[in-house]
């Protein structure tokens, strides 16, 4: 899917637009000031427990696709096949070893720059720019300590396997991951999910 052509943002000024919200709420939760140097890093796993899913788009069921119309970007939400189990709340917890995965691009543009939409009108994905990745597993999270978004860890790549988010700062999306709600097992697409399906 990725093609010549587009209009790419800098990895500094996506990483900003896209983790703006998770930054703000973890700022607010962790009581640390955006601009504040020398205050300690709150708590995270120093290992990668995570791990890069290198091949996700064919080992993977895509479970949605979020649509930022106004930002002109598109989103695509990645489960394993643990992940995927979960279609209801009724199925929550998620089992241990389910991993989501959220792949991060700017819409599509041609040579012009202009966008490229689909025959329905949508907007379609361009390169991508980094994934966000949660892993579940017994124990997980501990070390985040407040933070702790139960037993979930979380790691941002770029494609090439370096990271955006290594475990070491990852605190913030454990703190923005608690907002979710443990109803919900802490994930975001399980506040729409039925109770029944």
């Amino acid at each position: 899917m990725e093609r010549q052509g587009l209009a790419r943002r800098s990895t500094s000024d996506w990483r900003v637009a896209a983790c703006r919200a998770i930054c703000i709420v973890g700022t607010v939760l962790l009581g640390q000031s955006a601009s504040s140097e020398g205050t300690p890093a709150a708590a995270a796993p120093t290992t990668d427990r995570v791990g890069f899913p290198k091949d996700y788009r064919t080992r993977f069921k895509v479970l949605g696709v979020i649509v930022k119309e106004q930002a002109l970007r598109v989103s695509t939400v990645y489960g394993n096949e643990q992940a995927a189990t979960v279609t209801s709340r009724d199925h929550l917890p998620f089992p241990e070893g389910s991993i989501i995965l959220v792949e991060f691009s700017d819409a599509l543009r041609d040579a012009n720059n202009q966008v490229v939409r689909d025959a329905n009108g949508a907007l379609q994905r361009g390169e991508v720019d980094h994934i966000d990745v949660m892993k579940r597993g017994k124990g997980f999270g501990e070390t985040y300590g407040e933070n702790r978004s139960g037993e979930w860890e979380f790691t941002g790549y770029r494609l090439d396997g370096s990271y955006t988010t290594p475990p070491e700062k990852s605190a913030q999306c454990a703190a923005c991951h608690r907002t979710a709600g443990p109803e919900n097992d802490f994930v975001f697409r399980m506040r729409a999910a039925p109770a029944r399906m």
